[in-house]
């Protein structure tokens, strides 16, 4: 009934990419086709799919979509007004105090560029032809900016960010000069590279005391920069930098990435490693990132795929993930941290092409990283803690108050890093959808898309997905180019799947193994289809015993979306409620239903609970739209099995233990 019910969607979905098709061949007539993930295949074993050759509608084309927004909305907050300040000769407004405060308006651009790539939207390209010219206005002779000085002066060792917001700055020139073939910015950014290059020949003391430190970017932003222009000398200082001012060893313990375990920054230091490694080939590079990634995901990740469980910082000991902080303003599992996370593991699947990465990335994506943001697209958390409980009048969300809800525009945290975060990880979404190789095309995320792209053979793939993921577990994938062509197509099966199906032509369904690449290498003809199914029972998910926090206690999941329970939903503070299940039989007591107009459509799920003596029904709700219907909510993921059931040891074997 699915597929049948999806037939005249598809054949809608055909006709707009031969539309889309052919206004992506203009845009690339004089453009580099790679835009946000730039690597080869020289050293790797898979890159993305670039941007212009991908579109996106379902349910994450609907969040994409959302950041156009947003990035507008952002334009009507701070980030703009130290350098429209600069320009005027004026003192720095009080609202361009925050920490690192010119990065925000970097990853704004860096962001709207990936928009204006894939909408064309004129609204967005004159912004960002406004800002690029504010920029430039605002570099000195010497290539140096930072509106902050004065008061602030350069190299400030109180600052402790003058490379991380160059890096950013990187970024965004080399995303301006994709997506409009201009270079005046790249041409800043060259400007400022080699300014940095020759003070630190000058043996500026930065160096060699501050910048140990710096938080990291700078590596990304060279390495890119280089890959943009050509000119090695980049290439040689990320990889200067990244050896004299960071320190990776075997264990997670023995990361200092700006002086220590600051969970952003260890996701951007092993993002550009891992980067370099795609450059270079350097097996020294890339000899601990691995074991690291793999440490990282089973003993330091909550069950969202949040990363961070003191503040800002990962703990040194291994399953120390306390659900709540106490300190009146920090909480756990800060947004960026989440992006770092995903931009790490993501370019280990382009070193490994190895499915388990993106089983992760999915994890955090649809549960901690969507759950960040509002449903609107226009506001964020900065921590994401697991409990969100009892008298909340003396903390705040990073100066955002109420703690419970979400910042939302115009209005920043003291440190606006998240939300710009957002801007341009969203606008660089549609690459982590599919991939691809000399051999063919990976699918690696499940939306309803299309994608046409050449190998570098010639060959011509032109697919269609349809799903309703993660809804629903059915997907269907259409081959849709004129010709017939050989590749291989690999389809992710998620790690989460107990059983999934395939089947190809209309033939018998095939059981699939979870957790891998489901691969089909054939010669394909147009309207050749792919049925994928993939069971979405409800299951429990326990941790590892050694994380305290989490002992005699359960999180409810269907598909890759976690469940948790919110006050909107009870008449009882929620850290009262107690499950009553036998997790081992878990299908069977609890119900699934469909509310297609609640929080943009959800499944909820039907719990039996208890509060005290009393029986109840726990009605649970994804953790992602938690928060999106009262400012002052309360939450909890984790829920406790009532006394009598406690001492169940219930496990379902995910290839990788999420905590």
């Amino acid at each position: 009934m699915f597929f049948k019910r999806l037939d005249l969607r598809f054949q809608f979905t055909v006709g707009i990419i031969l539309v889309l098709s052919a206004a992506s061949s203009v845009l690339k007539a004089d453009k580099p086709s790679y835009i946000a993930a730039d690597w080869s295949l020289e050293h790797g074993k898979c890159q993305p799919v670039p941007l212009r050759e991908v579109e996106a509608w379902g349910y994450l084309g609907t969040r994409i979509n959302r950041n156009t927004a947003s990035v507008l909305a952002g334009l009507e907050s701070d980030i703009l007004i130290g350098f429209e300040a600069q320009i005027a000769g004026k003192e720095l407004p009080p609202g361009a105090k925050r920490l690192a405060a010119d990065s925000d308006l970097y990853k704004w651009l860096e962001g709207a560029c990936y928009v204006f790539v894939r909408t064309g939207n004129k609204e967005v390209k004159d912004a960002i032809d406004r800002i690029a010219a504010m920029i430039i206005k605002c570099q000195h002779d010497d290539g140096y900016i930072n509106t902050q000085v004065p008061p602030k002066k350069r190299f400030d060792p109180s600052v402790r960010h003058d490379l991380y917001i160059a890096g950013h700055f990187f970024e965004a020139a080399v995303a301006h000069y994709r997506a409009t073939g201009r270079r005046n910015l790249l041409d800043a950014a060259r400007k400022w590279a080699n300014y940095l290059i020759d003070e630190y020949k000058k043996g500026n003391e930065y160096y060699t005391t501050t910048a140990l430190r710096e938080h990291s970017e700078y590596e990304l932003g060279l390495l890119r920069l280089y890959r943009a222009t050509g000119e090695k000398k980049y290439l040689d200082f990320s990889e200067t930098l990244t050896r004299q001012l960071c320190k990776v060893g075997p264990k997670v313990k023995d990361i200092k990435a700006g002086g220590g375990l600051h969970a952003v920054r260890v996701g951007y230091l092993l993002t550009g490693m891992a980067d370099l490694y795609l450059q270079t080939g350097s097996d020294e590079i890339f000899r601990y990132l691995p074991d690291l990634w793999d440490e990282l995901v089973r003993t330091r990740m909550y069950v969202t795929g949040a990363i961070g469980s003191h503040g800002e910082h990962i703990s040194k000991a291994p399953y120390d993930l306390p659900h709540t902080r106490d300190h009146p303003e920090r909480f756990l599992g800060e947004t960026c941290a989440s992006v770092a996370m995903i931009m790490f593991s993501w370019r280990m699947h382009g070193a490994t092409a190895e499915s388990r990465y993106f089983d992760v990335i999915e994890n955090t994506l649809y549960n901690h990283y969507l759950g960040a943001i509002s449903l609107d697209g226009k506001g964020t958390f900065y921590y994401n803690p697991m409990r969100m409980v009892g008298d909340l009048s003396k903390k705040s969300d990073h100066g955002h108050k109420p703690a419970s809800s979400r910042c939302m525009l115009p209005k920043l945290n003291k440190t606006s890093c998240c939300i710009t975060n957002c801007w341009r990880f969203l606008g660089a979404l549609p690459e982590y959808i599919f991939s691809q190789d000399r051999q063919g095309l990976f699918v690696n995320l499940y939306t309803t898309s299309s994608v046409n792209h050449t190998l570098s053979s010639g060959r011509v793939i032109s697919l269609s997905v349809e799903t309703e993921y993660p809804h629903d577990g059915d997907v269907r994938i259409r081959f849709n180019g004129k010709n017939p062509t050989s590749f291989k197509l690999r389809l992710r099966i998620p790690g989460w799947c107990k059983s999934a199906t395939a089947a190809l032509l209309g033939e018998m369904r095939k059981s699939v193994e979870p957790g891998e690449y489901l691969v089909i290498d054939r010669m394909w003809k147009k309207g050749d289809t792919i049925r994928l199914r993939f069971e979405m029972p409800v299951r429990v998910i326990e941790s590892d015993p050694r994380v305290k926090a989490n002992a005699g206690q359960i999180v409810f999941a269907r598909g890759p979306v976690l469940f948790c329970l919110e006050a909107e939903d009870v008449d009882f503070p929620v850290e009262q409620a107690t499950v009553a299940i036998d997790p081992k039989d878990v299908e069977k007591q609890v119900d699934v239903q469909w509310h297609g107009d609640l929080l943009d459509g959800i499944h909820t799920l039907s719990v039996p609970g208890k509060v005290g003596d009393r029986k109840v029904k726990l009605k649970l709700v994804p953790w992602s739209v938690r928060a999106n219907r009262s400012k002052n909510s309360r939450w909890i993921i984790f829920l406790p099995l009532a006394k009598e059931d406690a001492c169940v040891k219930s496990r379902y074997d995910l290839p990788l233990k999420f905590l």
